[in-house]
């Protein structure tokens, strides 16, 4: 199965809420009065699945890749998601299980047990998209490598995290991988990507790249906010860079939090808030990329009124670590500003005037299934083989079989240890 640069896919707060533990939830709340009502009309059937009259589709041509996966680009809301089908299906089955199980679906309780239904799923596991992050390193890390100037090069490295932003949009659930899952892809002609879930609960993925003049590696763990019609969620693992410059520069980045709106009611967005940190722990560099994400209380000193999309951000590159922690605007004044980086993240990254990525000119590679792969591969999977050919009862049948087996192993481990 290849993948285009529009087969895209984000770890849906839907489908993170059904991998975590109930220890992991930072934070959650309960249905206000006006939800249960509305959550009584859906399960009557007195409300629209598909409450979705935000007017019609931007269609800017600029705007294709999002087009593509059903998005709008909204000037306040970030991207809204406009497929209808696919708003009915999950809500459909959202709704299955709260009748199945009550309200408390939605606070993120009594969940480790459930199967989610296949049709809502996507032809692919978590494993395979996360290969798909790192499809803009031949481009940018080819980049960082040609360049001498430390801060130069950590241009490239922003531009290079930013630019992968929206590389995983689809709303449609991955595949969870089962433990010690693999996955081997390539990334255009010669970029052998490895993938491989290390731990099950708390569920761990690890992505691996090695390339001539760079080696990518990546850790995805994630914590989670639930709200009644929303989450909150952000990968507490990492991303690093190492250079096979002279310097060997290595770069760390931190990962902002996700929101994802509109599970049952409204119409469904995705944004991005919080802090991006790329740090050269090499040349003691540090960029830092505040987003708007509709002016949370820490960002709002940094943006203007008139600063109405929530997709913004603005940062600065500097050697003083102390500039990171300063939410005022003073930071753009300092004399320990390197460089000013401002841009939005579904559109542009522009650095100290010149604009390093756009998301119509610079286009990630795809990525391919390796030929050849381990036997633990998840394209040897039982319940994505029929969901690909589109038999959905003998992908839901394979994927409990697999679920069970799991479940029993992870009762088995839990006895040897306590007998230990």
């Amino acid at each position: 199965m290849g993948h285009t640069q529009n087969s895209f896919h984000i770890n849906t707060a839907i489908g993170i809420i059904f991998t975590m533990e109930k220890k992991d939830i930072e934070e959650e709340k309960s249905l206000t009065s006006e939800e249960k009502k509305l959550l009584k009309k859906l399960e009557k059937g007195e409300l629209d699945l598909l409450d979705t009259s935000k007017g019609p589709i931007n269609k800017d041509p600029k705007y294709q890749t999002y087009t593509d996966m059903g998005y709008e680009v909204h000037p306040k809301e970030g991207l809204l998601y406009r497929d209808s089908e696919t708003i009915s299906r999950q809500r459909k089955a959202i709704l299955q299980l709260i009748k199945t199980l009550g309200s408390n679906i939605l606070r993120g309780k009594s969940l480790m047990n459930i199967s989610m239904p296949v049709s809502i799923f996507d032809k692919a596991t978590m494993l395979q998209r996360a290969a798909i992050d790192f499809t803009y390193a031949p481009i940018y890390m080819e980049k960082i490598y040609e360049t001498e100037d430390p801060v130069d090069k950590m241009k490239y490295a922003v531009a290079f995290y930013v630019a992968g932003l929206h590389l995983n949009l689809s709303q449609k659930k991955p595949f969870n991988p089962i433990w010690g899952e693999t996955y081997q892809g390539r990334i255009g002609e010669d970029l052998d990507v490895y993938c491989e879930q290390i731990s099950h609960h708390p569920a761990i993925t690890f992505a691996y790249l090695d390339a001539p003049h760079y080696n990518l590696t990546a850790k995805h763990e994630y914590s989670l906010k639930i709200y009644p019609n929303s989450a909150a969620f952000r990968c507490n693992g990492y991303r690093k860079i190492i250079m096979k410059d002279s310097a060997r520069t290595t770069y760390l980045i931190k990962y902002p939090w996700a929101e994802s709106k509109g599970f049952m009611f409204g119409l469904p967005s995705f944004s991005y808030y919080g802090d991006i940190v790329i740090k050269d722990k090499t040349n003691k560099i540090y960029a830092m990329l505040r987003l708007h994400a509709g002016k949370k209380s820490f960002a709002e000193a940094w943006f203007k009124k008139s600063d109405v999309r929530n997709d913004f951000f603005k940062g600065l590159i500097t050697k003083n670590k102390a500039l990171l922690k300063d939410s005022s605007k003073k930071v753009f004044y300092s004399k320990d500003m390197l460089s000013y980086i401002e841009g939005n993240w579904i559109d542009y990254v522009m650095i100290d005037g010149e604009k390093y990525w756009e998301i119509d000119k610079q286009l990630p590679l795809p990525v391919k299934d390796a030929t050849n792969p381990l036997p633990s591969d998840s394209s040897f999977r039982d319940d994505l083989k029929a969901f690909i050919a589109n038999d959905e009862v003998e992908a839901q049948k394979q994927k409990e079989i697999m679920e069970d087996i799991q479940r029993n192993d992870r009762k088995q481990r839990e006895k040897y240890v306590k007998k230990k």
